[in-house]
């Protein structure tokens, strides 16, 4: 069970790829990232509607602003709405993935797990030292093989 109107920590900026895809799990959910050509993000679900194939082993399209399915070849815009099928001109209005809304800020990629329309980046936590001049900051990772509840201890 997770929290799905917040905002979670998808990635650091540089790790969402201008060619290529980010592939992360968040809340339980296979997602996938990519930048379009002007730079901004675009995230999904990674998970073509058609038969399940993952859309990260597929390729960009359309300078970036669309992904395509490998297996049968369906085409996703940044919306998560098919507009394109091979030999097929009528494509179903259902025929979609889950966009999600994300926000690029102070170095760090967000992402909002809810319902769209609560995606409120006002909500975001202010990061505003890792990318501050007057503060260091290194991006990285700290990797526990524990539980979560053993990581910080509040009294």
């Amino acid at each position: 069970m997770f929290i799905r109107n917040c905002w979670y920590v998808a990635a650091w900026d540089h790790e969402v790829p201008s060619e290529g895809f980010l592939s992360r799990t968040i809340t339980g959910t296979s997602l996938i990232f990519w930048r379009d050509a002007q730079g901004e993000v675009i995230a999904l679900e990674d998970r073509c509607c058609h038969r399940g194939a993952k859309l990260s082993k597929g390729r960009q399209e359309d300078g970036g602003n669309c992904v395509r399915c490998m297996y049968h070849g369906l085409v996703f815009d940044r919306t998560g709405r098919c507009v394109g099928a091979p030999a097929q001109s009528r494509i179903p209005p259902q025929a979609r993935v889950r966009a999600y809304p994300v926000v690029q800020q102070h170095r760090w990629t967000w992402i909002w797990m809810g319902e769209p329309e609560k995606a409120d980046p006002s909500l975001i936590p202010d990061t505003r030292w890792l990318d501050h001049s007057e503060w260091r900051s290194l991006p990285g990772y700290l990797h526990y093989d524990v539980n979560y509840l053993l990581i910080a201890d509040t009294h």
